[in-house]
């Protein structure tokens, strides 16, 4: 995190009196043993959110979400917009958008279900898959720079703990 963002969020705690502006420290979010865990989850995923666009924008791809359809309609799998809307938690409207974007640019393709000529079904075309690897491999190499000081063992811990809260079922 930035020493930035820790500055800004010293003083919004100053701001509604946890602490003052001279101790400069709020215990949710500027202490590893007592920051809010939702907050440092959300700021890690801003990060890692920032230097996957970055390399999405670098590629043509305006971010994360085109990467994510992209990375659907490459795996071979014939699935609807409903289903993919519903697979990345992605909303309908966003995800047309979406989809007409990487059709403009000639990365996707939709065709009509053989079963229900209403229902479209996305699928990548060889410029698609080109750009879905490339990318791919870019954002490896950036989350690389931006977790090298994590040893492997903990990134993978990470990587486990990270998995069992997003596949845990609600409660």
């Amino acid at each position: 995190m930035s020493r930035d963002s820790i500055d800004s969020s010293s003083e919004a705690c100053a701001a509604a009196g946890s602490v003052s502006l001279h101790s400069a420290v709020c215990s949710s979010v500027d202490n590893l043993e007592t920051a809010d865990l939702t907050w440092l989850m959300h700021r890690a995923a801003e990060v890692l959110r920032a230097d996957f666009d970055a390399v999405a924008k670098t590629a043509g791809l305006v971010d994360l979400r085109d990467w994510l359809v992209l990375s659907v309609v490459t795996d071979g799998i014939p699935r609807t917009q409903l289903e993919i809307a519903r697979q990345l938690g992605i909303d309908k409207t966003t995800l047309i958008a979406v989809l007409d974007r990487l059709e403009g640019q000639a990365f996707i393709v939709r065709s009509a279900s053989p079963t229900d000529r209403r229902v479209r079904i996305p699928a990548a075309t060889a410029a698609g898959a080109a750009i879905y690897e490339r990318v791919t491999v870019e954002r490896d190499t950036a989350i690389a720079a931006r977790l090298s000081a994590v040893p492997e063992a903990e990134q993978s811990a990470l990587r486990s703990a990270l998995w069992a809260i997003a596949s845990a079922p609600s409660t």
